[in-house]
């Protein structure tokens, strides 16, 4: 009885040869760039881990805009953390001053002011702040 002819003998190809040849060079170049892209996310992910310390929470409250409400004044501020640290929880105080004398004070907490970003808030006054000079602090935050 004879044997069956070996399928590469008998011009056949092997399933992964036939992928391989099948594979268009356009498809290599697709995959090359992928594979570049996954290692220099890696190496960069890398770098920044053996990088020195991140920097403390640095942030910076500026008044962007006082509005008049029903209730009193508005007073519109804009917190940017220029650090290398999240800050959770970032209490902020604003003060209406005449010199010396506060006039009125509020709180204000941002939940989450991620590094090298920024977040808006407001704080309402009974007090027009236009008469008064607008004092913001940051005075407090957790890490996240």
């Amino acid at each position: 009885m004879k044997r069956p002819a070996d399928p590469s003998e008998a011009g056949e190809t092997k399933p992964a040869q036939a992928a391989l040849e099948s594979t268009s060079p356009l498809e290599w170049v697709i995959a090359a760039m992928g594979g570049a892209l996954v290692a220099a996310t890696l190496a960069y992910l890398v770098i920044c881990a053996m990088a020195e310390p991140p920097r403390p929470p640095a942030v910076t409250l500026s008044v962007t805009s006082i509005t008049t409400t029903p209730g009193g004044y508005l007073v519109s501020f804009r917190a940017e953390n220029t650090g290398g640290q999240t800050a959770a929880g970032l209490q902020i105080t604003g003060e209406l001053r005449d010199g010396e004398v506060v006039v009125e004070s509020r709180e204000a907490t941002l939940d989450y002011l991620p590094q090298q970003s920024e977040r808006r808030g407001g704080l309402f006054f009974a007090h027009d702040p236009a008469a008064h000079e607008v004092s913001l602090r940051a005075h407090g935050y957790a890490d996240p």
